[in-house]
């Protein structure tokens, strides 16, 4: 069993990890739960921030990209990096096939954005779903 096993047992077991970020006012962490899919090479971590490019974490994170995560006791730090435009429409498909159709359109009103977080020890970023 690999260090990583832990980790993406608790990736596929949970439906929100604990994203901690820097203020990129305050400099302090802050942090809050938040919805995110995993790839299915499960080398990447996939986040939407709820009101797009307004969430507040998200701007913090475009200052800021070092990221940490705790998902169900296990913690993970990494750099999160946007999207690229034109694979935004995968990222959105998993997480209505994760969370369903109607609790994204009532909890994510600005699609607009997503992140990728590579996983620790998960070689390059995928954008494999």
């Amino acid at each position: 069993m690999s260090p990583n096993d832990s980790l993406l047992r608790q990736l596929r077991r949970n439906t929100e990890v604990e994203l901690s970020v820097k203020g990129r006012k305050s400099g302090k962490v802050s942090s809050r739960p938040v919805w995110f899919v995993i790839s299915k090479d499960e080398r990447s971590m996939f986040l939407i921030p709820v009101n797009g490019r307004r969430t507040q974490w998200y701007l913090n994170v475009k200052k800021e990209p070092k990221i940490t995560a705790n998902v169900g006791g296990e913690i993970f730090t990494g750099t999160a990096s946007e999207v690229p435009a034109g694979q935004f429409r995968q990222v959105l498909d998993a997480f209505t096939a994760k969370y369903g159709k109607n609790d994204m359109e009532q909890y994510y009103p600005k699609l607009e954005v997503a992140l990728v977080v590579p996983l620790p020890s998960g070689g390059p970023t995928s954008t494999v779903f």
